[in-house]
């Protein structure tokens, strides 16, 4: 993927959830800068807490959400790039915890509180840990069959886990995946499989699907380079498959 498309793909993704009123604010619109800080606390401390807030701390995001949680994309060279969504370990994927959170967030527009009590109240908030940290990296000068796919998934804090990947994906499809996992408010009301089954196929409703844009972004970005065919029979993330002759 060249730069130019990585930045543009960045760019769509920052759109989909401005247009859903999702976005809190947003840093770059381009690939992320390297931040030696950032980099150095979250390859020595296995604290996910510690390396969210840095990365907040720093800005070191494209955008952040309305619950706080943030998107990371750097590209590196048109054969490596990497992808990573930080939710909030005390507000992402909880409805009461995020709830709370934006009463508190009224109460500081209402004038009843202050930024610095805001502050001190969100930090109260259980840390719950609701949604794993998630990462999709595409490589391939590190790619060694099975033992480090070109492109695959992390999830979590091990950095041990390489769930492999036939497929590339660009920052829009790894957003709107987020999206769809674990914005089920956000994505659902916008897809056609919410619908009566009978109006799942009327064209007004595949035109306008969030599951249909999905999968011809993913379609978009196209095979991994680096995968080889006993990868391909095992477990692995994959799209587009044929479909086998009954």
């Amino acid at each position: 993927m060249t730069r130019d498309d990585f930045n543009a793909s960045v760019r769509a993704i920052h759109t989909f959830f401005k247009s859903e009123d999702f976005l809190e604010s947003t840093v770059y619109l381009v690939t992320l800068p390297r931040s030696e800080n950032f980099n150095k606390i979250s390859l020595t401390t296995q604290d996910y807490n510690v390396v969210y807030e840095t990365g907040l701390s720093l800005s070191h995001y494209n955008f952040i959400l309305k619950d706080l949680a943030y998107f990371q994309f750097s590209h590196s060279s048109e054969g490596e790039w990497a992808l990573a969504y930080y939710p909030n370990p005390r507000v992402s994927g909880s409805p009461d915890a995020f709830a709370e959170f934006n009463e508190l967030k009224g109460a500081v527009e209402r004038d009843e509180i202050n930024d610095e009590e805001f502050s001190s109240l969100v930090s109260s908030l259980q840390l719950g840990n609701y949604i794993p940290r998630v990462r999709f990296e595409y490589s391939e000068g590190q790619y060694k069959r099975v033992r480090h796919p070109g492109a695959h998934f992390h999830i979590g804090m091990s950095g041990e886990d390489r769930w492999a990947s036939s497929r590339k994906l660009s920052p829009r499809s790894f957003g709107m995946l987020i999206a769809k996992h674990y914005y089920p408010d956000l994505w659902w009301k916008n897809s056609r499989f919410s619908l009566a089954e009978d109006d799942q196929e009327l064209a007004g409703n595949v035109e306008t699907c969030f599951d249909e844009k999905l999968l011809m972004s993913i379609r978009n970005d196209g095979a991994s380079l680096s995968f080889s065919e006993f990868e391909r029979q095992t477990f692995h993330f994959g799209a587009l498959q044929p479909v086998s002759a009954a």
